[in-house]
């Protein structure tokens, strides 16, 4: 059940969040500078997920040993 909610979270943050603001963008509900931020604020969550998900992943293998000899 517990990964249910994730997965529903997850979409809701990376669907309907999204959907929401262009929609209100484009009804004349929202101003314009919402979807440039909306934008830009997925740009860098993105590199920060990319970069640190990277991050994580070389600190797991330096720290099993998987590259000494």
């Amino acid at each position: 059940m517990g990964n249910f909610l994730i997965l529903t979270g997850l979409v809701v943050v990376a669907v309907f969040v999204p959907v929401a603001v262009i929609i209100g963008v484009w009804a004349n509900v929202l101003p314009d500078v919402i979807a440039e931020y909306t934008s830009i604020v997925g740009v860098a969550l993105a590199i920060i997920y990319i970069v640190g998900g990277n991050l994580y992943l070389m600190y797991g293998d330096i720290k099993t040993g998987r590259y000494s000899k």
